[in-house]
């Protein structure tokens, strides 16, 4: 089992599927050999446009989702000083600093995002950070 922290566009892009890269998301997002690990800064992420708008049909998806998390990273201080650290060394923004900070608290074995490799959230050591963009 590979314990796998997903970032917020992954699962976006799974949703809408009218990316290039929705099916590859929604395959990692039904792999049996995965358990998920996840933060409520991911919740919050993730479901608050939805919720705002109304959009149910996105709000089931994404709750989905969260059901099958094996594992919720509690937040405490220590893991926003960590974020607060890498933000200011790598120049990441404030949520990617806090996925980071939360996926190498819980110890996942693999981050998955939507970003290109060539962004600061691959230069975050010890994150084994996996691209699904299409021109990775």
């Amino acid at each position: 089992m590979t314990k796998t922290y997903v970032d917020a566009n992954t699962l976006i892009v799974a949703f809408r599927g009218d990316h290039p890269a929705s099916a590859e998301a929604l395959k990692l997002l039904g792999d049996k050999r995965r358990l998920f690990v996840a933060s409520h800064y991911l919740r919050l992420e993730t479901l608050r446009k939805p919720r705002f708008y109304r959009r149910d049909d996105e709000i089931a998806f994404m709750e989905t989702y969260f059901a099958t998390v094996n594992s919720w990273v509690p937040t405490d201080d220590g893991l926003v000083r960590r974020a607060l650290d890498l933000a200011a060394e790598l120049d990441l923004g404030a949520m990617d600093a806090l996925h980071a900070a939360a996926a190498l608290k819980a110890e996942a074995e693999v981050f998955v995002t939507m970003e290109r490799p060539t962004k600061p959230l691959f230069r975050v050591p010890g994150l084994n950070a996996i691209s699904l963009h299409p021109e990775r």
